[in-house]
């Protein structure tokens, strides 16, 4: 199966890293065995949307593809954007899934943001201090949803993947620094000629200051100089405002994406 929609394709990035990627025709599984807590690490693709019968059929797939799940943990189905069918979700919206609607964001040449922080220090983070407040401040800023008890160990064994990427020269995380004091992070990694965005956050006492704007800006600038790439993409809620902040400094929506999820206590 090859995948059009280059939102997926950057998500895969990560699973070629640390994971698994395993193509199986009509669907691609994605797997992260290291670890499980992580929704959008374990997850399946699909050439086509949903249809009427599918809820049946694709969660057998993934009780069969995940059998290091021993009972229902969680399920996330995606599909590429040139299917040709309609999506038919309302069985698995019945089910108590969530549909989530993603806009990608590419950009090849960014411009300054409207409310630029002067203040800020921006620079790579390197030093074990630094990454555990960067683990700190991304669980902070996380969505509750999300927050299970397993939700710091799955925040904690990402945040190791990110580092080993970076001391593999895959990419770099960064930190926006006010006196001294980490107020907003995302990471940077790149393929070829593709840079992806990852888990960009600001500090809740620190927003609406143009911190992420900011640090948007200029870590892109340094992933266009130090990466040697032509392309930066982002993925953003298509209903949260950080979309905007993104096309305020030169992303456009290029793609649209959606996907099925539930997980346990949902």
């Amino acid at each position: 199966m090859k995948i059009q929609s280059l939102g997926l394709q950057s998500d895969l990035i990560f699973t070629r890293f640390s994971g698994l990627i395993e193509d199986r025709g009509d669907y691609v599984v994605v797997k992260t065995p290291d670890n499980p807590e992580y929704h959008w690490g374990n997850f399946l693709i699909f050439n086509q949307a949903p249809r009427q019968g599918s809820l049946k059929q694709w969660t057998d797939i993934f009780n069969t593809e995940f059998s290091y799940y021993t009972e229902a943990h969680h399920f996330v189905f995606a599909w590429d954007i040139t299917t040709s069918n309609s999506p038919e979700y309302q069985e698995f919206l019945e089910a108590h899934f969530e549909l989530d609607s993603t806009t990608v964001l590419t950009s090849q040449n960014l411009n300054p943001p409207p409310h630029i922080n002067t203040d800020l220090k921006i620079r790579a983070l390197y030093q074990d201090q630094d990454w555990e407040d960067a683990l700190n401040l991304q669980i902070l800023c996380s969505d509750a949803k999300y927050q299970s008890d397993g939700f710091s160990n799955f925040k904690k064994k990402q945040m190791a993947n990110y580092r080993k990427m970076v001391d593999s020269k895959r990419g770099l995380w960064f930190g926006a620094f006010l006196e001294g004091k980490l107020v907003g992070d995302l990471g940077i990694f790149y393929e070829g000629n593709v840079a992806r965005y990852q888990n960009v956050g600001t500090h809740p006492d620190f927003r609406r200051q143009g911190i992420c704007g900011t640090l948007v800006y200029q870590t892109g600038l340094m992933a266009f100089q130090e990466f040697k790439v032509t392309q930066l993409v982002m993925l953003a809620d298509t209903d949260y405002h950080a979309a905007r902040i993104y096309e305020s400094v030169g992303f456009k929506p290029t793609e649209s994406l959606q996907a099925l999820s539930w997980w346990k206590g949902s």
